[in-house]
This record gives structure tokens, C-alpha cells and sequence, in this order.
């Protein structure tokens, strides 16, 4: 039985009944690799992520065309730790706040431009530009450069499969990221700027100053993970919305409850469908001996949809507990960004709501998602609605 990639989530109950842990010989990463474990339980999933002395974080090879590889998503402790000190700061729910006032008006500018038309590419138009312009002026790249930024997120998280460089994509939007933040770090260094970028290039681990090659990993992790996460929330918030007419109806009247609406769609549709992690020795887990070097794949997509934990999980129902679901992750790993991502898409909808209603998908859309295994990514998502 294989993966509907529209919706995986008769796929995930099949293998949790099935296969709960199963290999793949055919498997693919993004990075060219073959071979993996999957893992879709909730409780085996939280067992490898916690377990971090068998189960390693470092699943990528170290070489000069892949900078990610030295990004904190992918490095163990206690390096992982003290690279994630350098910029948790800028990611407290403290910090995220006083964001609040610059994302609003970003959010409100994107939508006035379709305001009058009562339509818009959702994707194209709105969920994409949002995190991407908030994200650039962290940074302090051009938001003039989007449609780059875009066109590495693809690269680097699309199935090698969808390209017929197979791999070798995930490699050279590498390479172009590369030399784009080189040429940004070597100005910032001449010319410090109120950003980011410019302060991490002040930074110290253990009295040292940051590498090139831990620069560039942070600059192409907060760059890709501080847009992809958060348009894919976005649209897949929008559709499951779309779907479900009275909680649209219900949100734009109670603007309090957008939060846990938000939260379940996070579970329903998870922004990140999986992640990887790499035996570091042989090890029994549950009855499934696995090899030092196999490559461990959780599906969370999986687990925001075990019916153990989440009874009825495919009935989306915004009152439901989900303190467990984990659509950021799990652990040491969780998403750093993840009060970003909460905080912008609560404001998207709250500036949506408040001038738009009957929100409804365009006449014969035909939608389809990006073919990915490791994140939910809508192409497109046409709308039509009416201005309040």
C-alpha cells in the first residue's frame, strides 16, 4: 500500500496497524541516501527522538556542498546546545511579541492588494509572502529575492524523484545558498547591520567565534525553516478552514479560539510530515534490530494521527486536547521557530477574518501538494470570498 499524497492519512493508519516499524529498502532522503527504518507509532516515535545517545541527529555528511549539515536541526549535543543558545533569544515568545506589530501590517498590505478583487492565490499571494518577508527582515536579506528563497525551499525539500537531477538539486540550491550568504556575511562584516546575521557574526561558542560553515548553516536553516514551516500552516489552515464552513463561521466571531483552532490543524495537517534521525550503534527497539548507520525515519504526520493518542483523528475538532501532538517535533529538536509560526499564522487569520467572509475554494480547483516526504505543501490554493 502505498502513500496518497494528497491525503496520507489512510496510508499512516494502514501502516500503524501493519507496519508500525518497518524497512524500506527503496527509500530515499533528500540528500540521496537509501535505504530506512519507518517509524509511525506516537510512543516509538517520542522514544527515538528522546533517545539521543543510539539515535543521532547528524544524518547528513559533512562536506563542503552541504553547509546545512552543520546546522544546529542536525548536530547532537553538546553542540547542538550551544549553537542553539546563540539564537534562542530571538525566539522567545517575549521576543516573538514584539514582532507583532510588523507581521500585522505585512499580513494587512498582502491582503488589501486582493481585498477587492474577492480572490486570491492563497499560496502564491499570501501564505508565501508572509513568513518570507518577516523571515527576510530577521535576516536581512532583500525581500526582493523571494522568488529565490522559494525556489531553494523546493529544491531542498521536495522528493529527489520530483527533479530530474534527482538528489543533485538538494546539492546545488545548496551550492547557490552558499555563495549568496557568503557574499551577505563578507558585507556584513564590513558593514554591521540591525539583523541577524550581523550579530551571529559576533557570536562565540566556548570563547571561539562562529565558522563560515556554522554561519552559513544557520543563515540557510532560519532562511528555509523560517518561511517553509509556516506557509504550509497557512494554507493548510486556509483549506482545512474551507472544508469546514462552521468553524470558519465560528473563528471569525471568536477570534480567542483562532489559537486552538491552529493547534488542531497543526495536528490534522502537519506542516512537517517527518524527520530523520541514524542508529549510532546496533540496537533492539522494540523487536526490530536495528544496525549502527541505518537511517531512522518518524513519521509525525503519523503520530498527530495515532488513534491511541488522538481518539477519532480524522474528524478535525478544535476543542480537542492536543498537548501531544507533535507537529514540531519532539525533544531537544523541537522547532525553535515554532512561536514564530504560531504567532504569524494567528494573525493571518485574524486579519482574513475580520475583512473577508465565506471563504470558499474557486470554482473546478484542482488542488494538488508538493510531492514530499518530509513536508505538507499545498501548490496552489485558489480562493474566492466576500469583503466584510
Amino acid at each position: 500500500m502505498q502513500k496518497n499524497s494528497f491525503n496520507p492519512v489512510s496510508w499512516y493508519k494502514y501502516m500503524q496497524k501493519n507496519k508500525p516499524i518497518t524497512y524500506d529498502p527503496a527509500f530515499t532522503t533528500i540528500f540521496g541516501s537509501e535505504g530506512a527504518w519507518q517509524i509511525f507509532p506516537h510512543a516509538a516515535i517520542q522514544d527515538v527522538l528522546v533517545n539521543h545517545q543510539i539515535f543521532s541527529s547528524e544524518v547528513m555528511p559533512k562536506t563542503d556542498d552541504n553547509p546545512y549539515s552543520r546546522a544546529m536541526t542536525v548536530t547532537d549535543n553538546p553542540r547542538h546546545k550551544q549553537l542553539r543558545s546563540l539564537v534562542s533569544n530571538f525566539f522567545t515568545i517575549k521576543s516573538i511579541v514584539k514582532l507583532e506589530k510588523k507581521i500585522r501590517k505585512i499580513a494587512n498590505d498582502l491582503l488589501a492588494a486582493k481585498l477587492e478583487d474577492e480572490s486570491m492565490e492563497c499560496v502564491q499571494d499570501f501564505a508565501t509572502l508572509l513568513p518570507i518577508q518577516v523571515i527576510a527582515e530577521m535576516l536581512g536579506v532583500p525581500y526582493s529575492d523571494r522568488d529565490q528563497f522559494k525556489k531553494w525551499s523546493i529544491a531542498f525539500f521536495n522528493d529527489p524523484s520530483e527533479s530530474e537531477e534527482g538528489a543533485m538539486s538538494y546539492f546545488q540550491s545548496q551550492n547557490e545558498m552558499m555563495q549568496y550568504f557568503l557574499l551577505l556575511i563578507e558585507e556584513r562584516q564590513k558593514e554591521p547591520q540591525d539583523d541577524l546575521i550581523s550579530q551571529l557574526l559576533t557570536s562565540e561558542v566556548d570563547g571561539k567565534r562562529l565558522s563560515t560553515d556554522d554561519l552559513l548553516g544557520f543563515c540557510i536553516l532560519l532562511l528555509l525553516a523560517g518561511n517553509e514551516t509556516t506557509t504550509n500552516l497557512i494554507g493548510s489552515a486556509m483549506l482545512t478552514f474551507i472544508e469546514h464552513p462552521e468553524v470558519q463561521e465560528h473563528l471569525s466571531m471568536n477570534f480567542n479560539d483562532i489559537p486552538k483552532a491552529i493547534e488542531e490543524v497543526m495536528r490534522y495537517r502537519s506542516p512537517v510530515q517527518s524527520t530523520y534521525r541514524i542508529a549510532k550503534e546496533d540496537t533492539d527497539f522494540q523487536g526490530h534490530s536495528i544496525k549502527k548507520g541505518d537511517l531512522v525515519v518518524v513519521w509525525l504526520g503519523a503520530a498527530n494521527h495515532d488513534e491511541s493518542v488522538f481518539p477519532r483523528s480524522e474528524q478535525f475538532d478544535i476543542n480537542r486536547n492536543n498537548h501531544s501532538q507533535m507537529a514540531f517535533g519532539y525533544g531537544i529538536h523541537h522547532c525553535l521557530g515554532a512561536p514564530l509560526a504560531r504567532l504569524e499564522t494567528k494573525i493571518a487569520f485574524e486579519t482574513v477574518f475580520g475583512q473577508c467572509k465565506n471563504i470558499r475554494l474557486e470554482e473546478n480547483a484542482n488542488l494538488s501538494i508538493r510531492q514530499s516526504h518530509l513536508v505538507y505543501a499545498l501548490n496552489d490554493l485558489p480562493i474566492t470570498f466576500e469583503k466584510r
